[in-house]
């Protein structure tokens, strides 16, 4: 089964209609809205703060019934530095599924062959209090106003600090422009998912091979020749990476998981720290399995300071979850991201920056290559 690609844009009207939406950064659109996650769930492991939502996939399975809406939920720490460390203490996939007769939607549509099924939420449904900050689980308040709801003393008092303070015994739910820009910068800027069958690869022809011409964007040039001359300069890993994101350059994920079906595996951006020892899926004891990656290209959407070396960086995340989707018990099912990064050669941010366009930083970056 082919590898579906995913590809960041702009939100539109459409989307904020969409009860399932696949998207990057934003606030959480939960699944189920009557419960919204708790901040202690997603505290980094470095700096205590709570994590951001960094992605969120519609991923609904027919099997089991349980699963046939899914949602799976990536967040990060926003701290750049906290990311020296491993994925385990700054990174979170969460899974959240219902079954299709639900108490939060009703279909309408589906009348006929040639018509689809629409959800929407069924009237009444309660959402939970949700942070102003992040839109975790909103469990405290203001102490001064009562108005403002918060996941933690971290973001009510980063709220305070943004605009809140000047508002707070005048006009509570008041928020200035500067107070919203202040907020939406504490969170990562949304974009929506779109996705496509990745195509297939074309047979290579004569003329390809003989072509000693750089693929744009290429580290050096992509033949079978340059391949096998730079093994020793550039792992294979990377020159496979490389050559399979040649073909879509604006990918931001890749999801494999198809279930009863022969999927690829992951692409992985190294020949060293590939994921090993995932833990099994503590609710049914199943091994976990590979369903998706997130590329470095989603990096360019994160409004990330590329000067700063300590900023958050990425080679590829690898998700890993339950391959039976099993019976929840718990709104919100943890699963296993895994970070790899590039090779000592050293990639990461630099090589997105001459991604897209700023090729005397990705030459100097190169120089050690000597490629």
């Amino acid at each position: 089964m082919p590898t579906t690609l995913g590809y960041a844009e702009p939100v539109d009207a459409e989307f904020a209609q969409d009860p399932f939406p696949s998207k990057i950064g934003g606030k959480p659109r939960w699944l189920d809205p009557r419960h919204a996650l708790a901040a202690e769930r997603v505290a980094c492991d470095e700096c205590g703060k709570p994590m951001v939502l960094l992605m969120q996939l519609s991923a609904p399975e027919d099997d089991p019934p349980s699963a046939f809406h899914r949602m799976l939920y990536v967040f990060i720490c926003r701290t750049g530095s906290c990311h020296t460390s491993g994925a385990s203490r700054c990174m979170r996939a969460f899974r959240s599924q219902l079954p299709e007769d639900n108490a939060v939607y009703t279909a309408k549509g589906g009348e006929g062959d040639d018509c689809d099924i629409e959800w929407e939420k069924t009237a009444g449904v309660e959402a939970a209090a949700e942070c102003v900050v992040c839109g975790l689980q909103g469990n405290k308040t203001c102490s001064t106003c009562h108005g403002r709801r918060y996941c933690s003393r971290a973001h009510q008092v980063a709220d305070w600090d943004a605009g809140h303070k000047a508002q707070c015994s005048i006009m509570p739910h008041a928020e200035s422009a500067d107070h919203m820009r202040r907020l939406r910068r504490m969170i990562f800027p949304e974009h929506v998912i779109v996705s496509e069958e990745e195509a297939e690869e074309q047979p290579e022809t004569d003329s390809d091979s003989d072509s000693e011409e750089a693929e744009p964007n290429s580290v050096v040039p992509v033949t079978s020749e340059r391949v096998e001359d730079s093994e020793t300069e550039v792992d294979a890993a990377f020159m496979e990476f490389q050559r399979r994101i040649q073909r879509d350059p604006d990918q931001v994920l890749r999801y494999a998981r198809a279930p009863d079906a022969e999927t690829e595996p992951m692409l992985l951006v190294s020949d060293s720290g590939a994921p090993t020892d995932i833990p099994a899926c503590e609710a049914c004891g199943a091994q976990r399995e590979f369903e998706f990656q997130v590329m470095p290209q989603m990096l360019n959407y994160l409004d990330l300071d590329s000067t700063d070396p300590h900023s958050i960086d990425w080679g590829t995340l690898l998700v890993f979850s339950c391959p039976y989707s099993c019976e929840p018990t718990d709104t919100f099912m943890p699963e296993v991201v895994c970070k790899q990064s590039f090779s000592s050669h050293g990639i990461g941010q630099k090589y997105l920056r001459a991604y897209y366009g700023d090729e005397d930083a990705f030459s100097r970056q190169f120089e050690s290559l000597d490629v």
